[in-house]
């Protein structure tokens, strides 16, 4: 079973604390992710260490429990601008059963467009696509939707590129709930958010994440049903990081 892709959206989520509230190296984020209900994988984000204003933002997924008779990694890594408030680009390598690929995206704000290359057995594809000057990877849209108040009834609406193809992500606030997860029990703000992705990994339903009713924004959980079916993404360990050393905007 080919993952990497659904548990590359869902880990997403998994953004650093908001800045102001802890955003800070060395933070990292642990999850565990389940596919039909059953335990098939592990999520793990951490904040390098800054460049100037750029903040590597690292994920590393694996498949684990009766999902590692099938092999998947994945390394990717986020460039987050920290005074920009948006992503500079991504670099991703990824074994599949057997089948290593890497992938790059380059934003260039300036002129409205971003440069996708994909490697894949040693075949290198390279395409530039028109995007809007405020457009973001799935990691950095939601990094942004942390630094927001998050309050019952906001709505966004923010431009994203979660392939070749820019589209709309539309996120709104819907509640309050509680969440129960293996790190704890956490006061939650529920958000539902929707966005056109093709493939296997479409899906006509919204999709919904649940966030640390506090300043921090950390996410507890999260749930999407795609075509190929349901995945769950919980809090597993959360480690925060130094001292907070942007503010929030």
């Amino acid at each position: 079973m080919n993952v990497l892709a659904a548990l590359g959206l869902l880990a997403a989520l998994a953004a650093p604390e908001r800045a102001g509230a802890g955003f800070a190296p060395g933070e990292e984020t642990v999850f565990d992710v389940s596919y039909l209900h059953v335990r098939t994988g592990e999520g793990r984000i951490v904040i390098g260490k800054p460049e100037g204003d750029v903040w590597p933002v690292v994920f590393q997924a694996r498949t684990a429990g009766l999902g590692g008779l099938v092999d998947v990694r994945e390394h990717l890594v986020s460039y987050w601008d920290a005074a920009a408030l948006c992503s500079r680009g991504s670099d991703l390598r990824a074994y599949e059963v057997g089948d290593l690929h890497v992938d790059s995206t380059r934003f260039d704000r300036l002129n409205g467009s971003a440069t996708i290359t994909v490697e894949r057995k040693g075949k290198k594809k390279v395409k530039t696509v028109a995007v809007p000057g405020d457009v973001h990877e799935l990691t950095s849209a939601f990094l942004w939707l942390r630094l927001q108040p998050l309050e019952p009834g906001e709505r966004h609406e923010l431009p994203v590129l979660p392939g070749s193809k820019p589209t709309t992500l539309v996120v709104e606030v819907v509640g309050r709930e509680r969440v129960d997860t293996p790190a704890g029990s956490f006061p939650a703000v529920k958000l539902r958010f929707h966005t056109e992705i093709e493939g296997k990994f479409s899906t006509q339903r919204p999709m919904w994440m649940w966030l640390s009713d506090d300043p921090r924004h950390v996410l507890v959980r999260a749930s999407a049903d795609f075509a190929i079916g349901s995945m769950v993404l919980v809090l597993k360990r959360y480690t925060p990081g130094g001292a907070a050393t942007a503010d929030a905007r």
